[in-house]
């Protein structure tokens, strides 16, 4: 049953069993969001439990025939190979990662307003320029790869447009690249975690696009296979970048989160563009503003309306939008050809509405993936963020691919926004996508983590080296001839614990003149009390640039009453001496 950790007079953890209540329950309350392995430790959780749900952590295996492969050059499937290798050529001497090409949505010839030849679909290859088309009649089959669990079909962001050109083209706009360090596995209130796995083919110091869930997301934790230094990276658009530091095919699993706001939040009344935020504000080109404030207009939007009446307006319009005959030819754009006829699908939709909305002061993206665009937009106020929205689509058939092993994504918010009897169709139908049939959804739940099911297999034998590790007396550091000495400090996050919850534990590994220790890792190891024998690994937890680590353990439900202790092992490095907490 379950138990607790509390502290002696000395110190010392001493772990109980909790009693059930009068009712019989035993008062657990909440799940832990993460779950660790205490024998392989690492910076993964072995398990996180979410909304009910128990989500096994992603299996790095080599790529399945047909998965998608993401590359400096785009995404397309992969070959089935394994891990490692040149990234150059596949077994039979072809590229492992063919170039998306084809006429493609976007390759239809551009009308006026276009700049430029026909260009491939973006989808397919993660392109940075969106080009109107009229090619608005219903399509056909669309293929979705999913990557995350919960998985966010048919929403994974592949790729962002948020600057609207001279040429009627939606492109990313240039600027800072920012860094992004691993926060670890603590979930701050109102966020939630997502696993994440995809097959990465990458050159050495080259960006490679990496799909996100949310514009605002955070990298907790990752695991690449074979193991290879990672720089994460977010461009202005809200675009993730992973960059390996050598060449080779991978499997990435990482855990993200999101701020549960991106998929619905309330839109104050109160709200005016001018709320919008300077660094924020579109730049559209004149021209362009001028037709997307007339395009408006004939919506009865201006830009001196509540913030909240723009949007539902534009979301109202835009769900309107119908497949069928490209609308005639004028004057005009291809631009205002499509929003004034309402013609035609997702992509359509999603570029009619970036123009007009930052046309009206609104910062708004279009956002892709292999199968679906949609848009997200920014709300300011108090609980200032982005809003992902979904504007419908038209497709006879979309086949999701990779979800049997996944569950379905429950946004806890509705969407704020009206369904027009079209949208409303689609909805009431499951029309992912706008899509008419739909296979291979993921399930909407899965057994839960506190929900009866069949025994659990029988724990199979340690290795030896692992049983020698944890056998072992873990004594106090003593000072390492020719190394700088350190000190490691740890403080736990709760006074108590119970067996099977998570707690999170904080520390630093400083030098001897009290500098960081950057880089390396520590193990949280528990110590059975009465002869400091290491009896579990929880987890191994990375040091950041200023020798700081901070993550969350669990401690494992199996452990017996007794007396223990919890404490940070620094191995030491060949420059600096070991050291274990107090």
């Amino acid at each position: 049953g379950p138990s607790e950790v509390s502290r002696t007079p000395d110190g010392q953890a001493v772990i109980h069993r909790r009693l059930p209540g009068r009712d019989g329950a035993s008062g657990q309350g909440r799940a832990p969001i993460f779950v660790y392995d205490p024998v392989r430790g690492g910076g993964l959780p072995q398990e996180m439990h979410r909304d009910g749900q128990t989500l096994p952590r992603p299996q790095a295996e080599p790529p399945t025939e047909g998965e998608a492969v993401y590359a400096p050059g785009g995404v397309a499937p992969a070959a089935p190979r394994g891990f490692g290798g040149d990234g150059e050529a596949g077994p039979d001497g072809a590229s492992a990662l063919e170039p998306a090409e084809g006429p493609g949505p976007f390759g239809a010839e551009p009308g006026p307003g276009a700049e430029g030849p026909p260009v491939p679909d973006p989808r397919l290859g993660l392109g940075d320029v969106a080009r109107p088309d009229l090619a608005t009649e219903r399509e056909g089959t669309l293929d979705y790869q999913t990557v995350f669990d919960p998985s966010v079909v048919p929403f994974k962001r592949n790729r962002a447009l948020d600057t609207v050109t001279a040429g009627y083209t939606l492109t990313v706009s240039r600027g800072r690249v920012e860094v992004l360090a691993p926060t670890g596995n603590t979930l701050a209130v109102g966020r939630e975690a997502f696993w994440g796995s995809l097959w990465v083919d990458g050159e050495a110091g080259r960006r490679v696009p990496l799909p996100s869930v949310s514009p605002d997301s955070h990298i907790l934790s990752y695991e690449a296979v074979p193991d290879v230094a990672l720089t994460f990276e977010r461009d202005r658009a809200g675009n993730y970048y992973v960059t390996p530091e050598a060449s080779g095919r991978l499997r990435l699993v990482f855990v993200m989160d999101a701020p549960t706001g991106y998929f619905g939040r309330p839109i104050p009344a109160r709200l005016r563009v001018s709320d919008v935020p300077r660094e924020l504000r579109p730049r559209v080109p004149p021209a362009i503003r001028r037709e997307g404030e007339a395009v408006a207009r004939t919506l009865g939007l201006r830009r001196s309306d509540p913030y909240g009446a723009i949007l539902r307006g534009l979301v109202r319009w835009s769900r309107g939008f119908e497949p069928g005959e490209p609308p005639a030819a004028s004057v005009g754009s291809v631009y205002r050809d499509l929003a004034l006829a309402q013609r035609g699908v997702c992509r359509h939709r999603g570029y009619a509405f970036v123009i007009t909305a930052q046309s009206l002061g609104i910062p708004a993206r279009y956002v892709f993936n292999e199968a679906h665009v949609f848009v997200e937009v920014y709300v300011p106020g108090r609980d200032a963020g982005w809003l992902r929205v979904d504007l419908g689509g038209g497709a006879e058939r979309l086949v999701v691919h990779g979800g049997q092993d996944k569950t379905l994504h429950r946004p806890r918010r509705r969407d704020p926004f009206e369904r027009p009897r079209a949208y409303a169709r689609q909805v009431a139908a499951g029309e992912t996508a706008g899509a008419s049939r739909v296979e291979g959804l993921p399930p909407r739940a899965r057994r839960g983590a506190g929900e009866a099911g069949p025994p659990r297999e029988a724990t199979a034998p340690l290795p030896e080296a692992v049983r020698a590790m944890l056998n072992r007396s873990v004594p106090r550091a003593v000072p390492v001839a020719g190394k700088i000495a350190t000190r490691t400090t740890m403080a736990l996050g709760e006074a108590i614990v119970f067996r099977g919850d998570a707690v999170a534990v904080c520390g630093a590994v400083r030098d001897e003149r009290g500098r960081p220790v950057a880089g390396g890792d520590v193990r949280l190891l528990l110590l059975r009390g009465e002869d400091r024998r290491a009896v579990a690994l929880l987890q191994t937890a990375l040091l950041d640039a200023e020798g700081r680590f901070c993550t969350v353990v669990r401690i494992p439900e199996q452990q017996p009453p007794g007396d223990y202790e919890i404490v940070a092992e620094f191995g030491g490095s060949t420059r600096y001496g070991p050291s274990v907490s107090e």
